[in-house]
């Protein structure tokens, strides 16, 4: 089985690259060096896996998934120098490692190594004040996680403790071993942005452009959605940070009138909806969880698919009415897509939250599935929002002409394949999704 999904991140890798070299010459070579790594990691992990890495069934499933969106925000990278992408490279490399490590030391090297990079790579823009701003922001912050991860592992250490996660999962509920937790959870929210550390990604969204934000929002988060899963175990305080980051991220989106905000305080809310899936700590919720995490990442990766393709420069939401006028084709697709997030049937993203409010109330957590409804309820308000001001908006003839006579860029036709192919994802998913909780369900099976 592990064979196997390791020969599909193989064979996936491949293809793109193909299809990569077919499209651009000149990022074959670096797309060389991306299979090298994936490598690498799978070397390592062979080499090392009764010491500082271990590849489970259940963790193949992250790994597959951040390869992927790895490859596809390899290709939307809009500033196609060797610095940009060896920074991407190393932050899929610390993302591959956070996946991959079994021990807090080699983990911190995973976490620090993706937040050095992604830093730079907000802050690229050195004629932008607000790039610098984000930048600077995303710098101070991920110095406190890591003071807060470092504290953590300090007192488990002096109190005599392995640093081995598996160790830790079994922990005993002494004051000293729950505080170690604590600054280490805390640690992972940031990354996470989750409640109580969320409130830097509103301003580094803003600050950064539309190819850099989807790759804070995939693959740093997928990445830490698979360690912290094992911390869960131990503590309910995922329980409680995901309840509130439901409930702040949907009432933070509420007033926004920037496009980036609101798409930063919704990932805050779906992520407390995934987070808030796996603290159930059931098969079934694990599963679920998973199920959520997949589709959310498919909706957004084919959202930032489409606006960096059509060369969307838009920062306000008011500007997106009239769009129907300009391109029918992209205005009907964004609005599906809007409302595959928001979770209106029959689209995919319906399935998810509807097995998520079943699992909840199966086990009794009756409290969260309140929460579920209510704010799923407001949430979708503001997602309908949006499709009234693509559609019903009316729009001033100067921004409308603004619109027709700008500049086009040059379309990639693999991105178009790609947003092709996500699309139909996003939109007949719900018609057989069996296949996918059947590969979930053998991915997680020795977890339990």
């Amino acid at each position: 089985m592990k064979l196997t999904l390791i020969n599909i991140i193989i064979f996936i890798n491949f293809i793109l690259t193909l299809l990569e070299f077919k499209n651009n010459n000149k990022n074959f070579i670096y797309l060389i060096c991306s299979f090298s790594i994936l490598g690498f990691l799978l070397v390592v992990n062979s080499y090392f896996n009764s010491f500082m890495f271990d590849l489970d069934y259940w963790k193949c499933f992250f790994l597959v998934l951040v390869s992927i969106l790895y490859l596809i925000i390899v290709n939307l990278i809009e500033e196609k120098t060797f610095d940009i992408y060896l920074l991407c490279l190393l932050a899929y490399l610390g993302s591959g490692l956070i996946i991959l490590s079994d021990n807090l030391i080699s983990l911190y090297l995973g976490l620090e190594l993706q937040t050095f990079s992604i830093f730079i790579l907000i802050a690229k823009n050195r004629a932008s004040i607000k790039s610098a701003e984000a930048g600077l922001k995303y710098f101070i912050l991920g110095a406190i996680s890591s003071g807060f991860y470092l504290l953590g592992v300090a007192i488990l250490f002096l109190s005599g403790f392995s640093l081995e996660l598996k160790e830790i999962i079994i922990l005993s509920y002494e004051y000293i071993n729950l505080v170690s937790i604590i600054f280490i959870s805390l640690s992972f929210c940031f990354k996470l942005s989750l409640f109580p550390l969320h409130f830097w990604i509103p301003d580094i969204y803003e600050g950064t452009s539309w190819d850099i934000i989807s790759l804070i929002s995939t693959l740093p988060k997928i990445s830490v959605i698979c360690l912290a899963i094992q911390l869960i175990i131990n503590t309910n305080l995922f329980l409680i940070f995901s309840v509130f980051s439901i409930i702040i991220g949907t009432l933070g989106a509420l007033n926004q009138t920037k496009i980036k905000r609101l798409l930063a305080y919704s990932g805050i809310s779906h992520i407390g909806f995934i987070l808030l899936g796996y603290s159930i700590l059931t098969k079934e919720s694990y599963i679920i969880g998973n199920l959520y995490l997949f589709v959310y990442m498919i909706i957004m990766i084919s959202i930032f698919i489409l606006i960096i393709n059509n060369n969307f420069k838009n920062k306000f939401i008011i500007e997106l009415s009239g769009l129907k006028f300009v391109n029918k084709i992209y205005a009907i697709t964004l609005c599906l897509l809007i409302l595959s997030v928001a979770g209106i049937p029959p689209l995919s993203g319906f399935i998810s939250k509807w097995f998520l409010l079943w699992v909840s109330l199966e086990f009794n957590y009756n409290i969260a599935s309140f929460i579920i409804v209510l704010f799923s309820a407001i949430g979708a308000g503001y997602y309908l929002r949006l499709v009234k001001i693509i559609y019903f908006q009316k729009k001033s003839s100067y921004f409308l002409w603004q619109d027709v006579l700008k500049h086009k860029k040059e379309k990639n036709d693999l991105n178009l394949i790609i947003l092709g192919f996500l699309f139909f994802i996003c939109l007949f998913l719900i018609l057989n999704f069996s296949f996918i909780i059947d590969f979930i369900n053998i991915s997680i099976i020795n977890l339990f």
